[in-house]
């Protein structure tokens, strides 16, 4: 699988798709190795484990692995992202998964996200959120249609289904919520609010002056139509 850098780039090494001692490495799964830094966009039509520094965008069809010496600087996109090492960036993908020494910062968009690892980014549009034991977040918006909660939230949470939030977990900050469920050891600290979904509004159209002005005027030949039949009738009687 060929992958080639865009934008300003200085080339300290090849990419190539040997694959990694790391057992976790996927046959034909291209690497960027401890020893490797990428300046520039990486994209690709597989997947990727990065192992090195990327200072620029990711962009692949399948998945991503940043294992736990990798640092992304920019914006990463796949199916699916696990991250051991840092994300400095925006991801993009259906499932994301950090593992406990995992860290992404900035904004999150994706269908299902389970961490164990720290988070401090704007999550929205979600499916699911599942924040295990390990877990942190630090976040100015969290909305999810289920947010399950083991680990620590501090910040601004929307559940638009259920927010869940079992054994030592912890929730802190502003929530909006349509259900909620606290297990015993549960702890909630902030203010609620009941979510209710956007109504649509009813509008009314009114005339503007002008548009009244000329349905007056359409009617009014009705009008002097029917009082001239009604003064024939009245002659023809005399």
């Amino acid at each position: 699988m060929a992958f080639f850098g865009s934008g300003k780039q200085e080339k300290k090494s090849e990419i190539f798709s040997t694959p990694s001692t790391s057992a976790a490495v996927q046959s034909g799964m291209a690497a960027i190795t401890g020893c490797m830094e990428i300046l520039g966009n990486v994209k690709g039509c597989g997947s990727i484990r990065i192992d090195g520094k990327v200072h620029g965008d990711v962009k692949v069809e399948e998945d991503v692995v940043i294992g736990k010496e990798g640092v992304v600087t920019g914006d990463v996109s796949a199916k699916k992202v696990t991250v051991s090492g840092k994300i400095n960036g925006t991801v993009h993908c259906d499932n994301l998964e950090v593992t406990q020494t995992g860290y992404v910062a900035d904004t999150i968009h994706a269908k299902k996200i389970v961490s164990d690892g720290k988070l401090e980014a704007v999550m929205s549009d979600c499916d699911t959120i599942h924040i295990t034991k390990n877990g942190r977040v630090e976040t100015k918006k969290m909305m999810a249609k289920h947010i399950i909660v083991n680990g620590e939230i501090e910040g601004t949470v929307v559940a638009t289904e259920l927010l869940e939030i079992n054994q030592d977990g912890r929730v802190k900050g502003e929530m909006t919520v349509r259900k909620i469920k606290v297990s015993e050891g549960g702890l909630m600290l902030g203010t609620m609010l009941t979510y209710e979904p956007t109504n649509s509004v009813r509008t009314v159209k009114k005339e503007a002056p002008s548009e009244k002005k000329e349905s007056e005027e359409k009617n009014t030949p009705v009008k002097n139509e029917q009082a001239t039949a009604l003064e024939k009738i009245v002659k023809n009687k005399k």
